[in-house]
């Protein structure tokens, strides 16, 4: 018998998503024969890690093939992942129910967002191997960044905060705010084994990307592939405020691995950033602090669950 898991975050989107996820969910289920054979549960998230636990926890309790879904956005998904890596029998599927929700946008040519948002598609879908992304203790399935971004990041949960403004405008405006900031970030960066520093020893953004979108849209490592074992990395010099604002719809739009003068771009397996501080980092909208942090792929780490097609 397989059991479904449905992790709900109250906390996700602009208002309370517990209603319309609980409703997706019961509708899959009570209207659908095919699934009664099939058992689920619902666990509501209270705090930072309970998503991490839940998960964990039911891979202790569940012998069998257990299915569970992050309702929520990006940092629901970032929880459940945590907990999901190295465990057999678990495959993982998103419900993006959240304000920004940029990981499911990877599939837009193929499956929209709405088709994740129908759970009976999701609970008949077929599973797919997904690679994650590992620095020290964290794991990330979309992307790392340091720079601009994890500054803007930080200042987006702050900005969020703000009533009526989703996961897309808080970006928006904690970029803007960031932009009137230091656009100079000095690091270096070991790549696969070898050193190297990249423009003048400062850049202004470095990313890692196994996802593609991030940021409430911005298309940083368009060319990224979830399953190939490798992780895009796309680092742009330090830029003044002028030139960034040249380049910033290139960026958003995926355009900038052609526009931008010197940006570095290759495919990694392993890369370490260095700087004489610790280093903030921004993972699937969440922030740490890292020294020296070394972010490296797993490949096939699980398996993701996408919506079957209509």
């Amino acid at each position: 018998m397989i059991r479904h898991l449905f992790i709900i975050n109250p906390e996700a989107g602009v208002k309370s998503c517990v209603a319309e996820a609980t409703e997706r969910i019961k509708r899959a289920f009570i209207l659908n024969t095919d699934r009664r054979n099939e058992t689920y549960d619902i666990l509501l998230t209270e705090k930072k890690g309970d998503a991490t636990d839940f998960v964990r926890q039911a891979c202790l309790e569940n012998p069998g093939f257990t299915r569970i879904y992050a309702c929520g956005g990006d940092g629901t998904l970032h929880e459940v992942i945590a907990g999901a890596v190295g465990a057999k029998d678990i495959a993982i599927g998103v419900v993006p129910v959240g304000s920004g929700n940029d990981f499911v946008r990877y599939f837009e040519d193929v499956l929209p967002r709405e088709r994740f948002l129908d759970v009976s598609a999701c609970v008949r879908g077929d599973t797919v191997p997904c690679d994650v992304m590992r620095c020290g203790e964290i794991y990330s399935l979309n992307n790392i960044s340091a720079g601009l971004d994890a500054v803007t990041g930080r200042r987006q949960q702050i900005v969020k905060r703000i009533p009526l403004v989703s996961g897309g405008a808080a970006y928006k405006l904690a970029l803007g705010y960031s932009f009137l900031s230091s656009m100079y970030h000095p690091m270096r960066f070991v790549i696969d084994g070898e050193e190297v520093t990249i423009g003048k020893g400062a850049v202004t953004l470095a990313v890692v990307g196994n996802g593609r979108f991030y940021g409430g849209g911005f298309k940083a490592t368009p060319l990224a592939d979830i399953s190939d074992g490798l992780l895009d990395f796309v680092t742009i010099p330090a830029l003044s405020q002028l030139q960034f604002l040249k380049y910033v719809s290139d960026y958003k739009n995926g355009r900038h691995l052609e526009t931008v003068p010197n940006l570095y771009f290759k495919r990694v397996k392993k890369i370490q950033f260095l700087a004489e501080k610790p280093i903030s980092l921004q993972a699937d909208g969440e922030i740490f602090t890292v020294k020296d942090p070394e972010i490296e792929v797993v490949p096939a780490a699980i398996r993701l669950i996408l919506p079957k097609e209509k």
